[in-house]
């Protein structure tokens, strides 16, 4: 049996995994197309021991054909896998063959003035318990994603408002088409998920079926859902780890106040911080390692580990995941539907009762006023006009307050928000 050697795979595990899924996809046909066979023979006219063996025969056969497809699938993606790895051994070696022979007479030492920058290497990102990837738009954030999940090789569930069919080909997205309120069911899902199985972890089950849960564009989500969803995150990331539950969060912003974690630099202790293109460029001039900035400026795809740089691996644009079976658990909250979205029979009074000061100053002032901008809202407040705050900031919190059915919003043509108080909604 082939096997592997520091999660390299052998080059001849190309050729044994395009075996299994062409032999296993050929044996499942010959199978299936038997099934089909017995099944139709059992209509002929025969003894009746023929036909009962031939209706006993029928659902095995169709059943070792499932476990053959099933197989076909999963060696498939160990397929691209392997072939992508034996690929890049083979452009290192290339590249180390063609490189000038040594001169056999040193004429002179080179005097080193400065230390060789050292590189970190990519994949040791898996190690911190969840992953953030910070990189502007078109930078290769959601290739490098699926290469690093790939080397994890665990089911992984996709939370992204802004996808497209082609993003994620295979599995199945939550909140595209920007959706948040499916995205908001989800987190309650998963906080759900990681409670549970800490109750099993204190009847003393110490394995569980791991989970990597992928969070695209997490800004847009902060706005929208506020802080019910950064909350969330902010349990998962310094908990779920412990029950075999990880996060990989893309960003198009590194500050700590654009994801929504201000004030939380412990919460960022827990993601080994990739950052890709420019903001690999940024972060390395502001070390004071000078080795470092010029190290970055003369990559051709500049990248930042952490507080070190490193080499981004070659990557097609096709990328692709394993597509493996979610974990039973998590199915079975799907399926009982355990966390039920907020009911609208209740009133906005009785909902805003819970709400905090910042919402409910909001919410106090357009009682009774017609549609007002948020600008207007901002320089009415004296918290908002005193702590200079940002018209994104005051926008996202009119957003939640609308999720909560307080409010109503509607875009204008400079891009501002106009919002009212809902009235009498229940009535």
């Amino acid at each position: 049996m082939v096997g592997f050697t520091n999660n390299t795979f052998h080059n001849s595990q190309i050729l044994l995994s395009s075996k299994v899924v062409r032999y296993a996809s050929w044996s499942s046909h010959i199978i299936y197309g038997s099934a089909i066979a017995l099944s139709i023979a059992s209509f002929i006219p025969s003894h009746w021991t023929s036909k009962l063996v031939n209706v006993a025969l029928c659902p095995l056969l169709f059943a070792v054909s499932n476990r053959l497809d099933r197989l076909a699938l999963y060696a498939e993606g160990y397929g691209s896998i392997s072939e992508q790895q034996s690929h890049r051994a083979y452009s290192n070696w290339l590249d180390a063959s063609l490189q000038p022979p040594k001169r056999e007479i040193q004429v002179q030492a080179p005097v080193e003035q400065t230390a060789p920058v050292k590189f970190a290497d990519i994949e040791s990102s898996l190690k911190k318990p969840h992953l953030m990837i910070l990189g502007e738009t078109g930078s290769g954030k959601s290739t490098i994603c699926k290469y690093l999940v790939s080397q994890v090789n665990a089911p992984c569930l996709i939370i992204d408002p802004h996808a497209s069919p082609v993003d994620w080909r295979g599995f199945v997205v939550t909140g595209s088409g920007r959706n948040y309120g499916d995205i908001a069911t989800e987190f309650e899902r998963l906080a759900k998920l990681m409670q549970l199985r800490y109750e099993a972890r204190d009847k003393g089950i110490s394995q569980f079926e791991p989970l990597i849960v992928i969070i695209d564009e997490f800004p847009a989500i902060a706005s929208s859902l506020g802080k019910g969803a950064t909350d969330t995150v902010k349990l998962l990331a310094r908990e779920a780890r412990k029950v075999s539950i990880r996060m990989c969060l893309l960003s198009q912003g590194a500050e700590v106040k654009t994801l929504g974690l201000e004030g939380e630099g412990s919460i960022r202790e827990c993601f080994a911080m990739l950052r890709l293109g420019n903001f690999a460029l940024n972060h390395g001039k502001s070390l004071k390692d000078k080795a470092i900035g010029e190290a970055l400026e003369n990559s051709d795809r500049p990248a930042m580990l952490d507080q070190m740089p490193c080499q981004l691996p070659m990557l097609s644009d096709t990328q692709s995941m394993p597509v493996l079976p979610l974990p039973k658990d998590y199915l079975e909250l799907v399926a009982d539907n355990a966390i039920a979205p907020p009911s609208s029979a209740l009133s906005a009074q009785s909902q805003s009762q819970a709400l905090a000061p910042v919402f409910q100053k909001i919410v106090n002032f357009l009682d009774g006023r017609d549609w007002t901008k948020d600008y207007e809202i901002k320089a009415s407040i004296r918290d908002f006009k005193d702590a200079n705050t940002p018209l994104p900031e005051l926008q996202g919190y009119l957003q939640f307050l609308e999720t909560q059915n307080l409010l109503e919003t509607r875009s204008t043509q400079r891009g501002s928000l106009e919002a009212r108080t809902i009235r009498d909604k229940t009535a």
